[in-house]
């Protein structure tokens, strides 16, 4: 895990956690959690205390932000790492203990509950193309805050150690958006430029997407979904269901995009598209490990709006021209790995 002070992200109010004691739960409700692998949250104070006390798991300077269960199983999200424990057996005398450190999420995505689903869902993506290339967490309706996780999410993972600290907003369980769908939308097959200064009072207090010092540079609208381009990443706002309710916001830093292109529009085309290359990897593919390949998200452009151009030349100033960290080198142990 990255230790050092200087790298953990955004500055983080350990004692403002907004933790609120749910209601009480019905057999029903208990039984679809177990059943259902579905999350509620639970007060992180007791589960810091036991971490750090009888079990001795967490570092002396790391704090339990989040905390939250599925059955006998528990997530937790401290100011280092994102920490899965998973009870396994009748007798619960095993248990696995894993541990991502925040350095090695390279995307994430929330999406929240839409008119009919009870759950609202989290997906963390690595680089790893084995078990861990997607971790996915799904929470009950009404048990916890999916915008709140990508508040921290974001100050972690793109904050910077000059930001402002993080203040967990108030707890909130209603679903901001609601573009319903119309017959239209599925004839939209490019995006259209647009203010980002009209949508970016939205992202910061009515969606808290972004952080108190981030900025949308670029903003695109396609049908009911939106492509937004701040100084720290790139965001896809995807809008799913008929109600227009369920809505999935994916961020990918541009520290974790390899390479891009893009292409121009032809003579008898009225779109470019523009390519991000990440170290993402795609767990869509249920073969080999090895065959597992990388995420390139893929967004058209309307060019009577945009020149592709400056769109390539913002990405190149954000991924290529910004100074790479040093890659660490494992040490050689004089092992053999085949």
């Amino acid at each position: 895990m990255e230790t050092s002070k200087e790298k953990r992200g955004a500055p983080i109010d350990l004692k403002a956690v907004t933790f609120d004691v749910p209601g009480s739960q019905g057999i029903f409700q208990h039984f679809c959690e177990w059943m259902g692998d579905d999350q509620r949250e639970i007060d992180p104070s007791q589960l810091d205390k036991e971490l750090h006390t009888n079990t001795k798991i967490l570092l002396d300077d790391e704090k339990c932000i989040m905390a939250f269960r599925a059955g006998r199983d528990v997530s937790i999200f401290t100011n280092l790492r994102f920490m899965e424990i998973d009870v396994q057996g009748f007798s619960g005398a095993k248990v696995e203990y894993t541990s991502i450190p925040y350095r090695n999420i390279h995307a994430w995505a929330v999406e929240t509950t839409g008119k009919y689903d009870r759950d609202s869902e989290l997906s963390l993506y690595t680089r790893n193309r084995w078990f861990l290339a997607k971790v996915k967490l799904d929470f009950m309706r009404g048990k916890a805050d999916i915008m709140q996780i990508q508040q921290m999410l974001s100050a972690v993972c793109v904050g910077l150690p000059d930001d402002p600290k993080l203040v967990f907003r108030t707890k909130s369980f209603e679903n901001k958006e609601q573009h319903k769908f119309e017959m239209g939308d599925m004839f939209v097959q490019r995006s259209n430029e647009i203010d980002p200064g009209t949508i970016e009072g939205k992202f910061r207090f009515e969606i808290p997407l972004l952080l108190e010092k981030e900025r949308i540079l670029r903003a695109f609208e396609e049908a009911r979904d939106m492509y937004l381009f701040t100084d720290r990443r790139y965001i896809i706002v995807d809008t799913k269901g008929m109600s227009g309710q369920k809505v999935k916001y994916k961020s990918i830093p541009y520290k974790d995009v390899g390479c891009f292109a893009f292409e121009t529009a032809g003579n008898l085309d009225k779109d470019a598209e523009i390519y991000m290359y990440t170290d993402v990897s795609d767990d869509r593919g249920h073969g080999p490990p090895r065959s597992c390949g990388l995420q390139r998200p893929k967004q058209s452009i309307a060019i009577k709006t945009t020149d592709i151009y400056e769109i390539g030349a913002l990405v190149m100033e954000h991924t290529m021209m910004k100074e790479k960290k040093a890659e660490v080198v494992a040490p050689d142990f004089g092992c053999e790995w085949y």
